[in-house]
């Protein structure tokens, strides 16, 4: 213990700075580190400060940077120049007694009216009109007839045999 006081300090290592080493045995400068830390934590607080930024809508942004532009104006002049705004915006109010507002207003489009034929036709599965040139003559094979007619017997059969059933209550 007497020779350990006793040696110089080079050779004691006494007063001399910590080495620090990682896991591989590689000399750390702590310094360094705790710089390159705060530089990290610095980069990230301006990519929060950006993404932030391109989160807010790029026409709100346009918006709010023309009144800004606009308040400033106002204060170096002195005077407001409402511009168009005002105007656009007293003539889009309707007013009752307005002599000119029936002018304005979008009148309803005539429809052209299709013509339809007169008379009887002979009914169709789709229930579609004939043409106004059709001249009343059935030109079919009589399929539409006998399936209308069959569906027309399915019904009345079914509402029998529904009444049937239901008698007896």
């Amino acid at each position: 213990m007497r020779r350990m006081h006793a040696a110089s300090v080079e050779t004691s290592g006494r007063g001399a700075q910590t080495v620090h080493r990682n896991k591989t045995g590689q000399i750390i400068d702590i310094e360094q580190q705790s710089r390159d830390e705060a530089d990290q934590v610095e980069r990230s607080k301006h990519l929060q400060a950006l993404h932030t930024e391109w989160n807010k809508g790029v026409v709100q942004q346009r918006q709010r940077a023309d009144e800004e532009r606009r308040i400033e104006h106002v204060r170096a002049t002195g005077t407001v120049d409402y511009g168009n705004e005002l105007d656009e915006e007293r003539r889009a109010k309707k007013h009752w007694n307005d002599p000119a507002l029936k002018f304005l207003e979008a009148k309803p489009k005539k429809t052209a009216r299709v013509p339809e034929y007169k008379g009887q036709a002979p009914p169709n599965r789709f229930g579609i009109r004939p043409g106004y040139r059709w001249d009343g003559v059935d030109r079919s094979n009589g399929f539409e007839k006998d399936m209308l007619l069959s569906r027309a017997s399915a019904n009345a059969r079914q509402a029998e045999n529904y009444s049937y059933s239901v008698a007896d209550l």
